[in-house]
């Protein structure tokens, strides 16, 4: 098989507004939204669509971003899981 096997950690951004919700807050809460995920997808890479949710309560403004790969925790991990692999071997 010619696949890679990758482990990608989301990271779901909300903007949460209680009920009512005016239609300027919503657009404010939109454009934070919009703002941050195109910043995040300059940054680190991708990103999903902006979501607007209503329920009977609040109105949650979201979407979802990989999280950027920390190169020191990345090399940490790395060094543990080899450990461990050396330990069961034994």
């Amino acid at each position: 098989m010619d696949a890679e096997e990758r482990r990608v950690t989301i990271d779901r951004h909300e903007w949460a507004l209680k009920s009512p919700v005016h239609h300027t807050e919503l657009e404010k809460a939109i454009t934070a939204a919009e703002r941050k995920r195109s910043d995040h997808a300059a940054r680190y890479g991708r990103t999903g669509d902006v979501y607007v949710t209503a329920a009977d309560n609040e109105v949650i403004v979201s979407f979802e971003a990989e999280r950027p790969q920390n190169a020191k925790r990345s090399r940490s991990l790395a060094s543990d899981t080899s450990a461990n692999v050396e330990g069961t071997d034994a």
